[in-house]
């Protein structure tokens, strides 16, 4: 049963009281910096903007986080890409690790995945390496989402994006024997372990764009529910099951765990033209 309107605004007030009750007037996060290569004075002002106008474009498009953001940076010269590796940390405190190359532009920063893709991650808890395919399937789809809020890529941008690299992890799956007549879900660590990461990053992706497609189907939508979730709940720690059927709740019905139950029993790699 879907929740009424009244209840859905009452929820959403509930939330915002709390918020403003732990964390005080301003819910925004505080990015705490830390340099453990050396950087100049311009590189980290670069470094800075690129990170913080990529958290508010987050926060804009879902909400703020309910915590710091620790983000730490270490240099890599003569790289070909402004981001050659990222990673996040979620052991006693929530932060990302970005190896960069302070060459590049900002507007080359910006206009590379890695910070959206990995602030995304921060949005909902650890699950585990056993559920990588959901938590890198949720970053990737997140990635493009942020960007084309930030106005970084138009919609249709976007969308050949989503097209592209789910159609390139489909064909790979089915070329990959050891897995293709597996579900998903079932088969992911094993990609994960073959370092197929690519199909299993966008094999994900499909969960989470089938959810939101189903949700905006019926007048919600993804970024809804997560801002939701983030008011109430991101810092109760969930596991897998506890984070889909919190999710569940808030969406008023069994949205994500019905697409769960399609991700671990239906054969091959997750159907997705309809969605595109």
């Amino acid at each position: 049963m879907k929740f009424t309107v009244y209840s859905r605004l009452a929820r959403l007030c509930y939330g915002a009281i709390f918020i403003l009750l732990i964390f005080g007037q301003s819910a925004n996060a505080e990015i705490i910096w830390s340099w453990e290569d050396q950087f100049s004075n311009g590189e980290k002002r670069k470094l800075r903007q690129w990170v913080a106008r990529t958290v508010s474009g987050i926060e804009q498009h879902v909400t703020a986080y309910p915590f710091d953001i620790h983000v730490s940076f270490y240099r890599r010269d003569q790289q070909r890409e402004p981001v050659p590796w990222a990673n996040t940390r979620r052991h006693g405190i929530q932060g990302i690790d970005f190896h960069v190359d302070p060459a590049f532009s900002l507007e080359d920063f910006l206009d590379d995945w890695t910070a959206p893709h990995e602030l995304s991650h921060l949005l909902i808890p650890y699950l585990g390496r056993e559920h990588a395919w959901f938590a890198e399937g949720f970053a990737s789809y997140m990635q493009y989402q942020v960007m084309a809020s930030m106005k970084l890529i138009s919609p249709e941008e976007m969308q050949q994006r989503y097209q592209s690299r789910i159609e390139r992890a489909s064909q790979a799956y089915q070329r990959s024997g050891f897995v293709s007549g597996e579900p998903f879900a079932r088969a992911a660590p094993r990609l994960r372990k073959a370092r197929q990461y690519p199909t299993m990053y966008w094999g994900g992706a499909v969960y989470f764009l089938a959810v939101d497609r189903e949700l905006q189907s019926n007048g919600e939508s993804l970024q809804a529910i997560l801002r939701e979730y983030l008011a109430c709940c991101r810092t109760k720690g969930h596991d897998m099951e506890g984070l889909v059927n919190e999710l569940d709740r808030i969406a008023g019905e069994a949205v994500f765990s019905r697409a769960m139950d399609v991700m671990k029993n239906r054969a091959g790699f997750p159907r997705f033209d309809h969605l595109l």
